[in-house]
């Protein structure tokens, strides 16, 4: 179901509403995650030649969206909502969720055997990725 529109701009084009919804963080005009590309494009306008403000304006919703989006790992957040800004208007190809599902699969592929080994690596101590609290690895956190 599409957003209702919020204004008419000269020339009959359709302002949207693109603002964020908690706790998923995502935009409310097109459900793509927050800020989605339109809103990108909209701050950029709005906030030309004060980045610092865009930062900090950005920062405040990154916090909040830390709180709610918990197992999200704080690079990603970072890289959704700050990073950006430092490069071209261009979305990422990729959601978080899709980076979550990806991190997922390659944990599970990594899981030891019944023999404690990983099935990538072969490695029974040194393998670099695992589900396994215990094991050596990085533990991604379950959402």
């Amino acid at each position: 179901m599409a957003a209702e529109p919020l204004t008419t701009q000269a020339g009959g084009t359709e302002m949207w509403d693109h603002d964020p919804a908690a706790p998923l963080w995502t935009c409310t005009g097109c459900g793509d995650d927050w800020p989605c590309a339109v809103r990108r494009r909209q701050l950029r306008a709005e906030f030309a030649g004060s980045i610092v403000s865009l930062r900090y304006y950005l920062a405040h919703h990154l916090v909040n969206a830390a709180e709610d989006l918990r197992h999200v790992p704080a690079g990603w957040l970072h890289n959704r909502f700050i990073a950006w800004t430092d490069r071209a208007a261009d979305p990422p190809p990729y959601t978080s969720a899709d980076i979550l599902v990806n991190s997922y699969l390659l944990a599970d592929s990594h899981s030891p055997d019944r023999f404690g080994r990983c099935p990538v690596c072969g490695d029974a101590v040194n393998c670099w990725v695992r589900l396994d609290p215990n094991g050596p690895g990085f533990l991604i956190p379950v959402p």
